[in-house]
């Protein structure tokens, strides 16, 4: 029956037989007994456990090792069109099995804010899949994808992964007291850390874009990720120095894309994020500091030159670059 056996249950019933059937009884005792029997159905261990090779084998010809809980549900889904199940298994108690046998095991998480969420791994994972893990749509950014494009040497202590919002209409009037007040002080950086062992993975919320320029990219050991393109990712840097340790960083990451970078595609990813602050005067500074001749950046100027800018937040008495209207930091630049 399917890897399943049947066994039965029987439950007796106690009568006293009536005068006259005891007249008819002698010798024979004085109860009888009426029985009900019972089918009941018990899946043997031999098929639980053909089940649970036939998941290990599913998931060992998969290149993840990272699943949700979700993730593994709808793979047990899967096996169970493909094989037959006994009735008494449902999914739940398949995975609960995949659990308490080993197969899957638990990944612990501790975090700066509330951190619900429940991931398994089957077999080693790297740190990356395991940040892209923890959001879905996720994508790594900022300074993370910087060291994977061989921008920035040393690997950043905190993986960046990038979980967007959901769409906003947040375009407003700029002026240039707002632009003041907003860089005065320091820039505000994401408090919510994620840490697995040693590893520590800084959860960003950037801004909404359908996942603009982000590819798949294969790292150095053959795993594939999803992570920001080289221009999206130069973008990302412009806006956000801190992620990457501040703008002489984000400026030696420049020099470093420049024989392989496109400005075309950079103007055009900079029209379609629409950005209210205008970083495309921030991109065409760091472009001529590491050696773009102007004429080759007027795809950035097109925009237009109508404010002071600033390449980080809170500097104390920056000097200004009158060609791309930019304060920035003297020293970091020598």
């Amino acid at each position: 029956m399917n890897g399943t056996k049947e066994e039965g249950i029987y439950t007796f019933l106690l009568a006293r037989p009536s005068i006259t059937a005891r007249a008819h009884m002698r010798g024979a005792s004085n109860h009888c007994y009426t029985g009900m029997y019972t089918c009941v159905a018990f899946m043997s261990k031999e098929r639980l456990s053909v089940l649970v090779e036939q998941f290990m084998q599913g998931l060992s010809n998969s290149n993840k090792h990272i699943y949700s809980p979700a993730e593994i549900l709808s793979l047990i889904v899967q096996l169970r069109a493909e094989h037959t199940f006994p009735r008494s298994l449902s999914d739940r108690k398949f995975q609960k099995s995949l659990i308490e046998l080993g197969t899957l095991k638990e990944i612990s998480f501790t975090a700066s804010y509330s951190f619900e969420t429940t991931r398994y791994h089957f077999g080693p994972f790297s740190d990356y899949e395991l940040a892209l893990s923890l959001k879905p749509g996720a994508y790594l950014s900022h300074g993370t994808a910087g060291h994977l494009h061989n921008l920035i040497d040393q690997k950043p202590k905190l993986i960046h992964v990038n979980k967007e919002q959901s769409p906003k209409n947040s375009k407003g009037t700029l002026t240039q007291a707002a632009i003041h007040r907003a860089f005065a002080n320091k820039q505000r950086i994401s408090a919510y850390i994620v840490r697995h062992e040693q590893i520590e993975m800084i959860l960003l919320s950037g801004k909404h874009s359908g996942r603009l320029g982000v590819t798949k990219s294969i790292d150095r050991q053959g795993e594939q990720l999803d992570l920001t393109d080289l221009e999206r990712t130069l973008i990302d840097l412009a806006v956000r120095p801190s992620y990457a340790g501040g703008a002489s960083a984000v400026a030696k990451a420049y020099r470093r894309a420049m024989p392989k970078l496109s400005i075309s595609r950079i103007a055009k990813l900079l029209k379609e994020l629409n950005y209210v602050y205008p970083y495309h005067q921030a991109i065409g500074f760091y472009l001529q500091n590491a050696g773009q001749p102007l004429s080759a950046l007027q795809p950035l100027r097109e925009p237009g030159l109508n404010f002071d800018f600033y390449l980080e937040h809170g500097m104390k008495q920056p000097a200004f670059d009158s060609t791309w209207r930019v304060h920035f930091a003297d020293d970091s630049f020598r």
